[in-house]
């Protein structure tokens, strides 16, 4: 029985003996490196004009705030270079003192676009300490008809991963909306054919 004990004890220290360094080198990330690494994410995507954001509250201009997630609810703004993909909550409704263009009174839509062509222009603002960057889009990636909905978006990016956004649309009261810089999630990706 001695000898079963010592074999135990000694096969016991072994493993801790083992896997002691392999725990040091999981070293863990500390506040101080996780911020340099959202500021390096953010100041990169900035340069690049390719970032993503996920959104996680949104701010109607007559109304309540309300928590979202980007995980369940799905909203974004994700920017590639020329190019916008988003999904934005919309509430809100025609201003009383101008007459919209758009049949959009007491409206709830998704500010839609895929992979739509843009010029983005802003960058660093110093007396804002942050990126303020802004484009034009059409709502659902239609510029004809009744149902175009020309979208301005403004997008502030602050070296801590904090976003905030508005949309304006014509006649329309302004939303807001506040979220988060992340790493693009894979199927985000856009893919041109020419790149091939």
């Amino acid at each position: 029985m001695k000898k079963f004990w010592a074999i135990i004890t000694t096969v016991f220290l072994a493993i801790i003996l083992i896997s002691s360094p392999a725990e040091a080198q999981k070293k863990k990330e500390t506040g101080k490196e996780r911020r340099a690494r959202i500021a390096k994410m953010v100041q990169d995507g900035a340069a690049g004009r390719d970032f993503f954001i996920a959104i996680g509250r949104f701010f109607p201009k007559s109304g309540t705030a309300q928590h979202i997630s980007y995980s369940t609810d799905g909203y974004f703004i994700d920017v590639q270079n020329d190019r916008i993909s988003c999904n934005l909550p919309y509430v809100g409704q025609a201003e009383r003192s101008s007459n919209t263009p758009y049949n959009l009174s007491n409206t709830n839509i998704n500010i839609c676009a895929d992979n739509q062509i843009i010029t983005l222009f802003g960058g660093w603002q110093e007396k804002e300490k942050s990126y303020i960057f802004r484009t034009i889009f059409w709502n659902n990636d239609d510029d004809t008809g009744n149902e175009a909905i020309q979208v301005i978006l403004t997008v502030q990016l602050y070296t801590s991963g904090k976003a905030y956004a508005q949309v304006e649309i014509q006649g329309m009261e302004l939303i807001s909306y506040e979220g988060e810089i992340e790493p693009r999630p894979e199927k985000k990706q856009i893919h041109r054919p020419n790149e091939d």
